[in-house]
């Protein structure tokens, strides 16, 4: 696999300084950083005309600089279609659940005057910096009970939905004293039912036409530019009905829209096991997508997880992993009996145990957060456990 990976939110950069946080993501091979840009605040991470900085300097600069210096790529991330700031400003441009209103930070991904905020600063970013990539998140509905404005249900009208009919379905499904749950509006579509296909349709082409004005003006920009979107991993199984439903998110759009997909293959968030993670390695890739699998690396995670969800992608014919995330997984690194061990969490780290085969160690010393702890090991460790206080945590091991 030639690619590893990391999302990462600014917060260690920010705290220890981009020239530390990039030398121990090469150190651990990383090639590629996913960097969390716009966030669900609305705010940036660099400095623009368009839409406000979260910081007083420019920290985009500051990681593009280090991470250039060691060879890695950056890719600028943007969660799509949340925006507090943009949503406070223009409340009518929000997401409509379908009893609440607009209750939230999400905006509708069929809102002229959103879209023309984020090519502008898509724009901006493109014409500003040396960027390898742009990354697009949450480009998608996130569950059936929301989109449903005026403007929404005209939209599925056009589409062939009888509203009276979907209305219907959804009050069985989500109101009542005892409502049924969605499995029977899954199972309408599974069954070819008309409103729910056409419902299904008018959110796919929502997506789809949301990402092609932001990866087309960024290549207008940047030809060479990257383009990926993180996906739901609903998308890479057999059956749709679930992510198209609830997600208009489909992995044959994608696939015209992207150069990568990155599905994010949770497997402890979903309660799965690596096998899981294959398949919906599997699943992404037979719809024509070259394929970076985001793995578990985060809290619920482990470093015994973590290794099996990797073990279980070797035989596959993926471009490589991305991990969620730098600094909630540990970074640590094994050469012969030597372990080192770099805490990049919030939290000390109290415990560590190596084991290689029936042969276990473990050290009670304390790792502060941003500082690194070498240990002296009687055997070379293959598998790496680490804890913070009874909790265990997320842990990367690099074989130097």
């Amino acid at each position: 696999m030639a690619i590893l990976g990391v999302w990462m939110w600014p917060t260690n950069v920010r705290v220890y300084g981009a020239e530390k946080v990039c030398a121990y993501c090469a150190r651990a091979g990383v090639t590629d950083i996913y960097f969390l840009t716009k966030g669900l605040a609305g705010t940036t991470a660099f400095k623009g005309e368009i839409a406000p900085a979260g910081y007083d300097y420019d920290l985009f600069a500051e990681l593009l600089t280090a991470a250039h210096k060691k060879g890695i790529r950056v890719h600028a991330w943007f969660t799509s279609a949340c925006d507090e700031v943009y949503k406070k400003l223009y409340p009518e441009s929000g997401r409509c659940h379908y009893t609440r209103g607009k209750d939230r930070e999400l905006l509708s991904l069929s809102d002229a005057g959103y879209l023309s905020y984020m090519e502008k600063i898509t724009r901006e970013l493109c014409r500003n910096y040396d960027v390898d990539g742009l990354h697009l998140d949450y480009i998608r509905y996130n569950h059936m009970v929301y989109g449903w404005d005026e403007a929404d249900i005209r939209r599925y009208e056009a589409e062939g939905a009888d509203i009276a009919h979907l209305r219907a379905m959804m009050d069985k499904a989500f109101l009542g004293d005892a409502p049924a749950g969605p499995e029977a509006i899954f199972d309408a579509y599974r069954a070819g039912d008309e409103s729910v296909l056409a419902f299904a349709r008018a959110r796919r082409k929502d997506v789809v036409h949301f990402a092609t004005a932001l990866t087309k003006l960024a290549h207008a920009e940047r030809s060479d530019l990257i383009l990926s979107a993180a996906l739901m991993p609903e998308g890479a199984y057999d059956d749709l009905a679930f992510s198209d439903v609830h997600y208009g998110q489909n992995y044959e759009d994608a696939s015209k829209l992207y150069d990568y997909a990155l599905p994010m293959a949770y497997s402890q968030a979903y309660e799965k096991d690596a096998s899981w993670v294959k398949m919906v390695a599997e699943g992404t890739m037979k719809r024509g997508m070259k394929t970076i699998m985001g793995l578990h690396a985060y809290e619920g995670g482990t470093g015994l997880t973590l290794k099996k969800d990797i073990a279980a992608l070797k035989d596959t014919a993926i471009e490589g992993i991305c991990l969620f995330r730098e600094g909630a997984t540990a970074m640590a690194f094994a050469q012969d009996k030597k372990l080192e061990v770099y805490n990049t969490l919030e939290k000390p780290i109290t415990k560590v145990k190596a084991t290689c085969g029936e042969q276990v160690f473990e050290s009670a010393e304390e790792i502060a957060p941003g500082t690194e702890k070498q240990l002296q090991l009687p055997f070379a460790a293959d598998t790496l456990q680490v804890y913070c206080g009874e909790k265990e945590t997320s842990v990367y091991l690099t074989q130097e």
